[in-house]
């Protein structure tokens, strides 16, 4: 936990709340985007709203001057208009008013976005190099509990006319695999996200496999376990980053964009998983001229295990809510 420096603070402050499947962080920034307070603690989906509203009023004890608004990022199908949140499998949401609920519990205005939409644009406010010159196009893969894409295309926020777009965690990508959370059998959720890797490798350590894994590893040990060769991790990242390069060329190839942030609690594996996943890159681009036009010049790149992009994206959109409206860049489209 991190307290404000009190000397140049420019108001109004915003939070900025990520909800996700294990963990939920909350940022304060000032009208300058500058961090002033964060923290995070275990998600508590049996209480949501309660558990936010605690995390906002935490924070205010500790800032010179009070939160103006609140933003939250949150998976699953968001209402923007609304504020309500549904489909969100891995929390246990079938329909939430979240944001109306934590208006009323916070008394000031509450803003509710799809986490990784809440994440690309802010991303699409920073270039990757920390330059000011950030491009108007950019996809967000998020690989923690689940797996979503976020993107932005001409500074504009893609929820798609349904709501859903960029839900590539329920593409099929083993249709014989284990059944999802949402119903569907093999999703790219069933063997690509954290809980995935983990059972994968659970599954081998039962199955009798030598391995240096320890019982009941995480989707961290089996990346370190692959770094220091261990075969049978080996295969376990080498086959999530066969349907993880796969999933980026869908994006690239259907959006036309050059720049993908993997991001999420997987992302913090680092080069174990983006190293083979470029590999497979460069091989599918000197195997096809039009994989080579398409993604040639694009950028695949891992954000920052220290970066908190939903809670940041989340403090943006309600800076921008109550501030300049018409400039907000989160439309309709």
């Amino acid at each position: 936990m991190t307290a404000p420096d009190r000397l140049g603070i420019a108001g109004p402050l915003v939070a900025g709340v990520d909800v996700g499947g294990t963990k939920t962080s909350i940022v304060i920034e000032d009208d300058r985007g500058r961090i002033l307070y964060e923290h995070v603690a275990p998600t508590d989906p049996s209480a949501l709203v309660d558990q936010i509203a605690g995390l906002v009023d935490d924070a205010r004890r500790h800032l010179p001057l009070d939160v103006a608004a609140v933003g939250v990022a949150v998976p699953g199908r968001v209402d923007v208009d609304r504020g309500s949140v549904s489909m969100a499998v891995n929390l246990g949401i079938n329909h939430l008013p979240l944001g109306p609920m934590l208006q009323a519990a916070l008394g000031i205005p509450t803003f509710v976005e799809h986490d990784a939409r809440a994440a690309a644009l802010w991303l699409s406010e920073q270039a990757a190099d920390g330059t000011a010159d950030a491009p108007a196009h950019v996809a967000f893969l998020a690989i923690g509990t689940g797996i979503s894409a976020g993107i932005v295309l001409d500074g504009v926020v893609l929820r798609g006319e349904n709501g859903l777009a960029g839900e590539v965690g329920h593409v099929v990508a083993d249709p014989a695999g284990r059944v999802c959370a949402c119903g569907l059998r093999g999703c790219l959720e069933t063997v690509a996200a954290g809980p995935a890797i983990a059972r994968q490798a659970d599954e081998a350590i039962a199955a009798g496999r030598d391995t240096i894994l320890p019982p009941h590893p995480s989707a961290a040990d089996v990346f370190r376990a692959s770094a220091a060769g261990d075969a049978v991790s080996i295969e376990i990242t080498d086959r999530v980053a066969d349907h993880l390069a796969r999933a980026i060329r869908s994006l690239v190839l259907t959006l036309g964009i050059r720049r993908v942030v993997i991001g999420g609690g997987v992302a913090a594996a680092g080069p174990a998983l983006l190293d083979p996943i470029r590999s497979r890159i460069i091989r599918e681009r000197a195997g096809s001229p039009l994989i080579q036009a398409a993604l040639g010049d694009a950028n695949v790149e891992l954000l920052s295990p220290t970066e908190a992009p939903g809670a940041r994206g989340a403090a943006a959109i309600a800076r921008r809510r109550i501030g300049s409206p018409e400039r907000e860049g989160v439309g309709e489209r």
